[in-house]
């Protein structure tokens, strides 16, 4: 199937990449379908993109792509709930959405609501940490870092 996107036009993907969020994404609720899609020649950054609404794309990261130390613990029966059981080594993928500031070096990351992917069954969630050290702005780059 084809849908077009805030940032790469029109794309074609199949239905086995779309993600169900059931709660949707904080302030974004009512939007449950997305995918996500690579930038050609970044393996850093992604999109995370509705696939019924193209004016709607968070560019996300792979925290440890940045921030090695990242530490986090989200609650068993919620990842339960995903079909994600640890002692069963499910296959997930833990994102964080990226605001981009006026240069890469004002770049903010939400360390402290990741999207968590279940990619055996296509579900995903936002979580908010408790009780964490992390912000919803963490320099992407450290001052002096280009």
């Amino acid at each position: 199937m084809k849908i077009n996107t805030k940032y790469l036009g029109e794309v074609q993907i199949n239905k086995e990449q779309i993600i169900s969020f059931p709660k949707g994404l904080l302030g974004f609720e009512d939007h449950k379908e997305f995918v996500v899609l690579s930038m050609e020649g970044n393996t850093h950054f992604k999109f995370l993109q509705d696939i019924h609404h193209d004016y709607i794309s968070f560019l996300i990261i792979n925290p440890w792509d940045f921030f090695e130390d990242y530490d986090i613990e989200l609650p068993d029966n919620q990842l339960n709930s995903m079909g994600i059981f640890p002692e069963k080594n499910t296959n997930i993928s833990i994102y964080n959405i990226v605001t981009i500031g006026k240069s890469l070096q004002e770049s903010t990351c939400n360390l402290l609501a990741p999207i968590v992917i279940n990619l055996e069954n296509k579900k995903g969630r936002q979580f908010i940490l408790d009780n964490s050290p992390y912000t919803t702005k963490h320099r992407l780059l450290p001052k002096g870092e280009e």
